[in-house]
């Protein structure tokens, strides 16, 4: 079976197996990928950055990729949004509503108004 050597803080250089590693990789920000491992000394548990070399090491070596939730950050502001726009109009109701003392009740009621008719 193949050994990885990585480094303990606490340690120093442990011997580890293919399975005894976490590898997280992000498709969209490749600082986000990581290694994590608990050191089979004193029980700690070791995260460090993954850079590309890293990962293909890591790689070569056996140890499974898993991938990073992290959702496409967006490309252009209305792609964030799956709802209506927001018109001018929108803002001055909600404007308007906000003065009143009842504006979050108001507010939930037309929601679940909403969300009633979607149903």
């Amino acid at each position: 079976m193949t050994t990885i050597k990585a480094t303990c803080p606490g340690c120093g250089e442990v011997g580890l197996t293919p399975d005894e590693i976490e590898l997280r990789v992000s498709q969209h920000a490749a600082t986000a990928s990581y290694y994590a491992f608990t050191c089979p000394a004193c029980q700690a548990i070791v995260r460090k950055p993954a850079d590309e070399r890293v990962v293909r090491l890591l790689v070569s070596g056996g140890v499974p990729v898993l991938q990073l939730d992290l959702p496409a950050p967006p490309q252009r502001l209305d792609e964030r949004f799956s709802g209506p726009v927001l018109t001018h109009d929108d803002l001055l109701d909600f404007h308007t509503m906000l003065q009143a003392d009842g504006w979050f009740d108001e507010l939930l009621a037309i929601s679940k108004r909403q969300e009633a008719g979607r149903k």
